[in-house]
């Protein structure tokens, strides 16, 4: 919860959120759950399925990565 507001989110808004999110989420995009990430994550995905209590959600297809990260060797 210090995270989420260290990144100006409000907590419990945060944790509903993700929450709804975590079950339709693909594994290997689960750290764009973090707080860090959270704002251009929500973003990417519908206002009104999100505001949802429940029901299926979009999951949006993954943003392309940064020049940066394309340009790190690995």
């Amino acid at each position: 919860m210090a995270t989420a507001r260290l990144h100006a989110l409000e907590p419990k808004a945060y944790l509903r959120d993700v929450l709804r999110v975590l079950a339709h989420c693909p594994r290997e995009r689960y750290l764009k759950l973090a707080p860090k990430y959270w704002a251009a994550t929500r973003a990417r995905h519908l206002p009104a399925e999100l505001d949802a209590e429940v029901g299926e959600l979009t999951v949006p297809e993954p943003a392309l990565a940064s020049s940066e990260e394309q340009s790190s060797p690995r």
